[in-house]
């Protein structure tokens, strides 16, 4: 079972990554050059927004959080079923 859960937190992980990575260079490419270092000082959040405004109709802020909140519900049906598997 732990094995499991490494294996697909590591896939949420990667997606979360690979998605927040690909905004903030998408960014970084449609920006003049003075200020093309600017998103990846930027949070997350901020770039998402941005990101959403610049290319309408995108599903990776979505996909985004939604890899968060899958990695936080996978992780309490984990710590729960380690609560339940010990009592």
């Amino acid at each position: 079972m732990f094995i499991a859960f490494i294996l697909v937190a590591a896939a949420i992980i990667i997606l979360q990554i690979s998605s927040e990575i690909t905004m903030r260079v998408r960014l970084t490419v449609r920006e003049v050059q003075s200020e093309k270092l600017l998103w990846w000082r930027k949070g997350g959040d901020e770039v998402a927004s941005m990101y959403q405004e610049v290319f309408p109709g995108t599903w990776l802020p979505v996909l985004r959080n939604i890899a968060f909140y899958i990695f936080i519900v996978l992780c309490m049906v984990v710590l729960a079923l380690l609560v339940v598997k010990r009592s």
